[in-house]
């Protein structure tokens, strides 16, 4: 992977202007991020009169595809845009990181990047078959809906089995970090989250969650 600058010169009128489209790019943005695509991004403080967006991936098309469609910029209020490769080798996350000659670092493998590919949390719960549907409804209508919105989340999976008269689920959600995973949980992430609708339905459940930093994945994504 590789880091790409995308630099924006704004218009003489982004500032009266910007606060119209700023939801619609700030969700593309923080979408492009849970991805792993963009690392950081904003404006310049003062002036305003521009701002900068660092990108990580194959080629620069990562960020040239993100300016291409942002609203900041087909709708004018950025007047240029251009991207430029940026050889990072200082610092956690630098690409081909370049150790001082005789420091002990330069004799160490790079260092790996922490849970590139996301974190894996787990969670369970039970029911009796009168209340599963409550579960399952509660789950679809609110919970998911919810953690859908918040930075860094991936997906999520609802699964179900019958063991004797009850049935376990074994909730499952993707996250980008564990600091992710944090903005849903709060500072203890290994304790669960059950609202109460869910405790309502639920017969027993786990008082804590598990996690797993994702090593493989089959299909290019998480």
């Amino acid at each position: 992977m590789k880091h790409y600058i995308l630099f924006y010169e704004a218009a003489a009128d982004y500032v009266a202007r910007r606060a119209q489209y700023r939801t619609e790019h700030l969700t593309k943005a923080w979408k492009a991020s849970q991805r792993g695509e963009l690392v950081l991004g904003g404006a310049y403080a003062d002036p305003i009169d521009g701002a900068v967006l660092v990108f990580k991936g194959e080629s620069k098309s990562v960020a040239e595809d993100f300016a291409e469609a942002d609203p900041y910029v087909t709708s004018g209020m950025v007047k240029r845009w251009y991207v430029r490769e940026w050889n990072t080798v200082a610092g956690e996350g630098a690409a081909t990181p370049v150790y001082p000659e005789g420091s002990a670092a330069s004799t160490q493998p790079p260092p790996v990047a922490k849970s590139p590919n996301g974190v894996l949390r787990m969670w369970k719960g039970r029911a009796t078959a009168a209340k599963a549907a409550d579960y399952v409804r509660h789950a679809s209508e609110k919970v998911f809906p919810q953690v859908q919105a918040l930075p860094g989340h991936r997906g999520a999976y609802l699964l179900r089995r019958s063991v004797g008269n009850t049935v376990e689920f074994l909730v499952m959600t993707l996250w980008a970090s564990m600091d992710a995973v944090r903005g849903f949980a709060g500072p203890e992430p290994e304790k669960a989250v059950v609202e109460p609708a869910a405790r309502a339905a639920l017969s027993d459940f786990d008082e804590t969650a598990t996690h797993y930093e994702v090593v493989v994945h089959s299909n290019g994504s998480v």
